[in-house]
């Protein structure tokens, strides 16, 4: 490998654009975002359903479904070669081999009429050139390291005879078979329990040791976030809103948007108390807000809101898109809009604004 390769990140993703272009109007489901994983880094998605997770990870292997999506601005850089302009036939070279993805639906990825070992051993054959044999061999392997209980037996069976969790576990298996440079993982363990969850991101850590392997991990589960993320990416209504290393975001949000994800972990609520919520929901892409998307959500937000945030940058990696961050000196905790009661009968809020801004 070349000094400047060995440099240079194994995926560099540059201001990102995928809209749908619909009989309602155009989506801009992922909408300037950029983010870089190196090799041997895990880098987590996090935010709410809707805010352009899934899109941006489907987006980097362009299998969103054309129509209605298409990428239409941006760059995506893997080992430098700018996939978004990569001729089909290359494209399908490095699908798969290069980079794997575990798709977040195991009911509707696995072709039911293929056995799940002839599934596996299809992409081992396609890219890795070795005999039949030796392609069952390792899918074997694989069935056993992901857990799979008689997996001598199992290799031969049909997607309908496993449950959700076997076959969530096969997709896992299917998708490092090919000791893959890059995995996209989109909610990989939300049908496992946590025993076997435990055991396939430990088998995720084992294969990054040893290949090098980058990781793309998108979840809900904060607490996967900080036991197996060296970064963090929050997502917000298709923008990036705040990025940085797990323990900054972790032990000092700065985004309004990060603090309230952060306080709505079920570990912060007091005993027998509610959880904290941010209110309302994230904004169709058919409506998005003017400037700052989380502004309409936002307790500190204020007039200058509605031109986009500018972007602060913090140091060490840490950055954050917005008008009003958080100080170091501000206590970074939320009051429970559920308990919180006010004198003047107006709706209690989750963080007070911002001095001299009021809502726009």
């Amino acid at each position: 490998m070349t000094d400047a390769r060995a440099r240079r990140p194994l995926l560099d993703v540059v201001d990102l654009r995928t809209h749908f272009f619909t009989d309602a109007g155009v989506l801009p489901s992922v909408d300037g975002v950029s983010f870089t994983i190196d090799r041997g880094e895990t880098l987590g998605i996090v935010g709410e359903s809707g805010c352009g997770k899934s899109v941006t990870a489907m987006s980097i292997l362009r299998l969103i479904p054309q129509p209605p999506g298409r990428i239409v601005g941006g760059q995506v850089l893997f080992e430098g070669v700018d996939l978004t302009t990569l001729p089909e036939p290359e494209l399908r070279k490095v699908r798969g081999n290069d980079i794997s993805v575990i798709f977040q639906e195991p009911m509707t990825s696995l072709n039911p009429v293929y056995t799940i070992g002839d599934q596996i051993m299809e992409a081992i054959l396609l890219h890795q050139q070795v005999e039949e044999d030796t392609a069952r061999a390792i899918a074997l392997d694989m069935l056993e390291r992901v857990g799979i209980p008689a997996a001598a037996t199992r290799i031969d069976e049909y997607p309908h005879q496993m449950s959700g969790g076997m076959k969530q576990r096969v997709m896992i298996a299917m998708a490092l078979s090919c000791k893959p440079k890059l995995l996209i993982a989109d909610e990989p363990t939300t049908a496992l329990d946590v025993t076997i969850q435990a055991q396939i991101l430990e088998l995720l850590k084992e294969l990054q040791a040893a290949e090098g392997m980058g990781i793309m991990l998108i979840t809900h589960d904060l607490g996967v976030v900080a036991e197996t993320c060296d970064r963090v990416a929050v997502l917000y209504a298709g923008q990036v809103a705040e990025t940085g290393a797990t323990a900054d975001i972790f032990d000092r949000p700065t985004h309004p948007y990060t603090l309230g994800l952060m306080q709505s972990l079920p570990d912060r609520a007091p005993p027998g108390g509610r959880l904290f919520t941010i209110d309302g929901m994230v904004p169709s892409p058919l409506d998005f807000p003017t400037g700052c998307r989380f502004r309409t959500r936002c307790p500190r937000a204020s007039g200058t809101c509605a031109v986009p945030p500018p972007l602060h940058d913090l140091g060490g990696g840490h950055r954050v898109w917005c008008h009003h961050p958080l100080s170091a000196d501000e206590p970074g905790e939320l009051v429970d809009r559920n308990e919180a009661v006010e004198d003047d009968g107006t709706s209690p809020t989750w963080m007070e604004p911002p001095r001299g801004g009021g809502q726009p």
